[in-house]
């Protein structure tokens, strides 16, 4: 009787087996782990063309039929609707797709990445860390997750995270040159003007087209007091990025219809460096012909036309978008650093005034327009937008030096006896 109730118990335990093991080959999963899956929030659809809300509630549709899957199918469910809804510039929506997709299959370091553009793109600074820190400490990562890493810790103005991530990125060939501009605003940042512009002459010679990087050399050379060198630094300013391979970021950038989309594919070419900028340009022109009124579409076109040096068209696509939000700070914003640029710094002067007015913590607003008041003499005015900077951002590095340089060269100034610099 004994060896009997033995046989019937062993027997009943590998039932209770084998109707686990059906359950999950079935899609039981995400339930019998425990694990619970983040909605996706809805987002307004009324304003987008047919083909692009078709496809965006297709994304929608599988998000909601994923938690219904076994986790690997499920994973790749919610990872190809977090695709569909970030190539539509719609972050908060794609993040916790990518979030449910790396919850589901942790060792694939492509969701945890790709959580981390989202929630970069999202605005949410830690959590973009955290992805990003998750998916470095996989197998085989992207070295283009250590420039990502980077940037997002010197947003969030920790530089000893920063210079971690840019120093590992050095040592890849593909990510050399982030990883000087990196290494260099790290520097800035620290207050190492010589160190920082050895890193940005690096990541120029590695790049000559990147010229975003003459700003931040500008800023290093007048703070190293080789005003001749910053002079001719900051005339060389521009848009072009520093470029390094992203296959994971490139995968979004397939085309798609509808005008939202062509916009943000060309903003992630030009903020990217993926595609050639004359490119851009036509996107964002097609995008500014199939909606006049879309003041994006003027401001990435300006964006584009500046990149190529074409700073007159430029000045016309950013007059255009004054025009048509003339309540829009960056529209403001745009228009008057190109003014103040090409030497029309009243104008220019006028313009980050009224962005600045828009826009009281638009800091970029104030730090050029105490730039502008800077070059026109008029040092105190400059003084002034600096003090409201760092009242703003009290760790802004650049202001405090800018502001340190404006102290200095008052107090070698009579009072009552301003006049432009040579």
């Amino acid at each position: 009787m004994n060896a009997r109730r033995r046989l019937a118990a062993d027997l009943g335990i590998l039932e209770v087996l084998l109707i686990l093991l059906v359950l999950l080959m079935m899609g039981g999963a995400a339930a019998l782990s425990g694990m619970t899956t983040q909605p996706v929030p809805r987002v307004d659809l009324s304003g987008m063309e047919p083909a692009v809300r078709q496809q965006i509630e297709a994304a929608y549709q599988s998000a909601e039929r994923a938690a219904t899957l076994p986790a690997p199918q499920a994973a790749a469910t919610f990872g190809e609707a977090g695709k569909t809804l970030i190539r539509y510039a719609l972050p908060q929506a794609a993040l916790p797709c990518f979030e449910n997709a790396a919850a589901l299959a942790p060792s694939d370091f492509g969701w945890e990445y790709l959580a981390g553009v989202a929630a970069r793109l999202h605005g949410d600074l830690e959590r973009a860390s955290v992805h990003f820190q998750r998916a470095m400490a996989l197998p085989s990562p992207l070295p283009a997750g250590l420039v990502r890493l980077g940037e997002v810790a010197i947003l969030r103005n920790d530089l000893e995270a920063a210079n971690r991530a840019y120093t590992a990125a050095l040592a890849v060939p593909d990510t050399a040159a982030a990883a000087h501009f990196g290494l260099g605003r790290v520097a800035l940042l620290r207050g190492d003007a010589r160190l920082a512009a050895e890193h940005f002459e690096a990541a120029l010679a590695a790049q000559p087209e990147a010229s975003i990087v003459h700003a931040q050399l500008a800023i290093a050379y007048r703070r190293l007091g080789q005003l001749d060198k910053a002079a001719a630094q900051a005339a060389a300013h521009g848009e072009g990025p520093v470029r390094f391979p992203d296959p994971l970021i490139s995968e979004l950038t397939a085309a798609n219809d509808g005008n939202a989309n062509r916009i943000a594919t060309a903003l992630r070419a030009l903020q990217e460096g993926r595609r050639a900028l004359v490119e851009a340009a036509e996107d964002f022109r097609q995008a500014a012909a199939a909606d006049p009124r879309d003041v994006r579409a003027w401001l990435g076109l300006g964006q584009a036309q500046e990149s190529l040096g074409d700073a007159v068209a430029a000045e016309a696509s950013y007059r255009r978008a004054v025009e048509i939000e003339p309540g829009n700070p960056f529209a403001r914003l745009k228009l008057g650093t190109l003014l103040a640029q090409r030497g029309a710094r009243s104008d220019g002067i006028a313009e980050l005034k009224m962005a600045a007015r828009l826009r009281p913590d638009l800091k970029e607003a104030r730090f050029n327009l105490a730039n502008a008041l800077a070059q026109e003499g008029r040092l105190a005015e400059a003084a002034a937008e600096c003090d409201a900077l760092l009242q703003l951002a009290p760790d802004d590095r650049g202001a405090q030096a800018l502001r340190d340089q404006l102290r200095e060269d008052l107090s070698r100034r009579q009072p009552g006896k301003e006049k432009p610099p040579p």
